[in-house]
Parts: structure tokens; C-alpha cells; sequence
């Protein structure tokens, strides 16, 4: 007699009922329908039970895999991150503080991550670190990071071109340093995987995610090959999240000085999935653009400017064509016209961006 396994509901995620969809199964077979299912004595409800849970476990593993798998299920940070390299998005689990300010470098060069001291918002010492080498008695635009320190990492494997970082870092402060045999220094081009500049020396790397870290790699197309000849070592700025957001900058330090003075901004400690999500949804469809109205909704949700849920922001079609009505509830008056000059930069030509509930 053939079994009908159409009865068989082993993709439930109840325990009684998957109880009880073996329970009527094992019934149906006509050699085993006298077997006493019920009694919790007996030793096939032991095997039933064993049975059950193992069918239970693999339920959920199944669940999970399958819904961690895909963008528009996926619920956990790691998951996403582990997405987002499939689309050559750059997610960071981690943010620290940054600002970009013109300064002038006075009788010496100014070595990359130089410490410049900060105080934060509560009165904490907090440090910024640049990231690039600046020539002495020169002017130069920079970016500073704030972090607790700078480490070096030098586990770098040839076969794959690449080595991992913890997600302990900021990836926007990563640099990857080639050291030959005469001891000088070369430091390597980094460049977005989906937009690599192709350079004339072909020195360069792109930094993506992998679900435990981030993944530093030469291995593009058309960037040169790291052979055993060479050490190689990453340095990166371990990130101290939002502590240094709207921190206030000493005017000088021994190196240099600054022409133009900008507000950290832009920090955050933990990554929500929900914002995430919309990264790679706005980052790896819309290359940088707006042009449905989701592609708005999930640049507010990564523009930084304002920390908010998907259900605060509205974004619809208003009544005169081509225009897009905008609201984002609990936005101040500066972070609206913050978030409608970003949106502005963002949309095609010919339309038109109003805030309007």
C-alpha cells in the first residue's frame, strides 16, 4: 500500500501539530495502525516524540535559511550583510563621527592618522584620526574620523588578494599599505567595486562585507596582483560610534591648521536592519538616484540626517505632474531643508520635491 505523504504536514513550526500530523500518518499504514500512539508510556510515542522534535528543529533551520536568504525576508543585520555584497553595497555596521574641513600644513608632513583632539558633546577627550598623507606647507581638503585607535592588520592571504577586518572598524577608514623589499611604502587606491577607477599604475582595492567582517581585497580586473614579494598590511580607525557626533575640534594641533570649520556628524553604534535594508535596495538599484518613490523613501532612511523609521517617512505624488510630496514626522525645520537640498541633488531632471504632508 502506498503512503499518502500529501497527510504528512512536516512543514509546520507547532510541536502538537506536528505531533499530530505523524500520529494520523503512522495510522494510515495498515502495519502500524495498532501501535499505541497515545500513551506517553509506550516506546513509538518515545520514537514519535524524538521524531517530532528532530522534524521541529529542521523546520526552523529550514525557515530561517530560506528567509535569511533573500533581501525582502531577511530580519538580521549579519544576513543583509552578507546581501549586500552580492550588490557591491558597502554597509557599515558601525559609523563613526566624521568631518571634512580645508586645513594648511605648516613645516612638515602631515602623516595619515595623525591624532587631532576633540571634546565631546558631554565633555569627554575624544580623537580624530585623517586618513591620507598631506604635504608639508600645502593646503589640502581632509576628512577626519573619530575613533579610539588606530590598528594595524597585517594577515594578508595571496591565494585570495584579500584579508578580513572586524566589523569593529569604520571600513571608511581603511588603508592597504605594499612594502617592498627596499622598505619603501605604496599606498593603494581604495575604489567602489561597482565603480572601480581604473588607475595608470592599477594599484588599487575595494572594501565589501562578509557576515563576520570586512572583506579587503585587490582581487578586481584590473588592479595589479599582490605577490609573496611584498608585505602588506591594512590600518583602520576603530570606530567609537556616535560619540563624536557634533564634538568641538581643537583649532590646531602640531601639524596644521584649519581654514574651515564643519560639525562631526554622521555616527551611529548599531545599524538597524530596516536602514540597512534600505541601503542596498537605494544603493544597488538607483545608482545614487531617485527616480521611483521608494528610491526616496530609502534615501531618507540612509541620508543620516535624521534617525527615523520607515512608518515616519510619507512620500507621495502630489496633485501638479511631476512633483513628489515629502514629509518625515518629528523632522526640525534644519533637517528638512538638510533632507530636501540631499533629496534635490538625488532626483531626475524635471522634477520637483516639496514637503508637504
Amino acid at each position: 500500500m502506498s503512503l499518502n505523504f500529501k497527510n504528512l504536514n512536516v512543514a509546520s513550526l507547532d510541536y502538537n501539530e506536528i505531533i499530530q500530523s505523524l500520529k494520523e500518518f503512522l495510522k494510515s499504514e495498515p502495519t502500524l495502525k495498532d501501535l499505541d500512539y497515545d500513551s506517553e508510556a509506550s516506546a513509538v510515542n518515545m520514537l514519535l516524540n524524538i521524531m517530532a522534535t528532530t522534524t521541529a528543529y529542521n523546520g526552523i533551520y529550514a525557515q530561517m535559511g530560506y528567509k535569511e536568504s533573500f533581501l525582502s525576508t531577511a530580519t538580521m543585520l549579519s544576513s543583509i550583510m552578507g546581501l549586500a555584497s552580492n550588490s557591491s553595497v558597502l554597509i557599515e555596521a558601525k559609523k563613526s563621527a566624521s568631518t571634512t574641513r580645508n586645513i594648511i600644513v605648516y613645516g612638515t608632513t602631515l602623516d595619515a592618522y595623525t591624532p587631532f583632539y576633540a571634546t565631546s558633546t558631554k565633555g569627554t577627550d575624544l580623537v580624530f584620526f585623517n586618513t591620507e598623507d598631506v604635504s608639508a606647507n600645502t593646503t589640502a581638503t581632509i576628512t577626519l574620523y573619530g575613533g579610539t585607535e588606530v590598528i594595524q592588520y597585517g594577515d594578508w592571504d595571496f591565494n585570495s588578494q584579500s584579508m578580513t577586518l572586524p566589523l569593529e572598524v569604520d571600513p571608511n577608514t581603511i588603508t592597504l599599505t605594499i612594502v617592498d623589499t627596499a622598505g619603501n611604502l605604496t599606498q593603494w587606491e581604495k575604489v567602489d567595486k561597482s565603480n572601480p577607477a581604473v588607475t595608470s599604475t592599477g594599484n588599487y582595492f575595494t572594501v565589501l562585507n562578509t557576515v563576520n567582517g570586512y572583506l579587503v581585497t585587490a582581487n578586481l580586473p584590473e588592479s595589479n596582483s599582490i605577490t609573496t614579494d611584498y608585505t602588506v598590511y591594512c590600518r583602520a580607525v576603530i570606530s567609537n560610534g556616535s560619540d563624536g557626533n557634533e564634538a568641538t575640534l581643537d583649532l590646531t594641533n602640531n601639524y596644521a591648521g584649519f581654514l574651515t570649520v564643519t560639525t562631526p556628524t554622521g555616527g551611529y553604534n548599531t545599524l538597524s536592519a530596516s536602514v540597512a535594508k534600505s541601503k542596498v535596495n537605494f544603493e544597488a538599484t538607483s545608482q545614487h538616484r531617485c527616480v521611483t518613490l521608494n528610491d526616496f523613501k530609502n534615501a531618507i532612511m540612509v541620508s543620516s540626517i535624521i534617525s527615523t523609521t520607515e512608518n515616519n517617512i510619507t512620500v507621495a505624488n502630489a496633485d501638479q505632474p511631476s512633483t513628489v510630496k515629502i514629509y518625515v514626522n518629528g523632522a526640525t525645520e534644519s533637517q528638512i531643508n538638510q533632507l530636501m537640498t540631499y533629496l534635490g541633488e538625488l532626483a531626475v531632471a524635471g522634477t520637483n520635491l516639496i514637503y508637504s504632508q
